[in-house]
């Protein structure tokens, strides 16, 4: 009886965190590269620092040709992912991340750093959470 207990207890606490923490999906609501960095907005990444390293590995490519993000040696040197949360907003007096490719006034989002993706002189690759 008490390893079925603790069975259903992990069961339990695997299907909650599935549906309310992990394995959400994510949507890429935009990204913008300047010739030197890419900022890529979403909504939903994972929680933890590996499934979002694995996140990124996994979509890359579909981002950068989506977007126009080079991904060889002339691409950006790093790559900021933000979460999109309330949606573009006014400039205003908090500290936004504003994009000139987005018509004003609502151009701006919150600078809630996700992930940053830094390509290293060397040619490997560093996440920063």
């Amino acid at each position: 009886m008490r390893i079925f207990v603790i069975v259903f207890l992990a069961a339990l606490l695997t299907g909650f965190y599935y549906t309310f923490v992990g394995g959400k999906d994510v949507a890429v609501i935009d990204a913008h590269y300047d010739g030197s960095t890419a900022q890529v907005i979403v909504d939903g990444l994972p929680s933890t620092e590996s499934e979002k390293i694995v996140w990124w590995q996994n979509n890359q490519d579909q981002i950068r040709g989506k977007y126009h993000i080079p991904s060889d040696n002339t691409g950006p040197f790093l790559i900021t992912v933000y979460e999109f949360g309330e949606g573009y907003k006014e400039a205003g007096e908090e500290d936004r991340l504003c994009f000139r490719s987005v018509k004003p006034p609502q151009n701006c989002i919150d600078k809630n750093i996700l992930m940053m993706i830094w390509r290293t002189r060397e040619g490997s690759v560093r996440y920063e959470f």
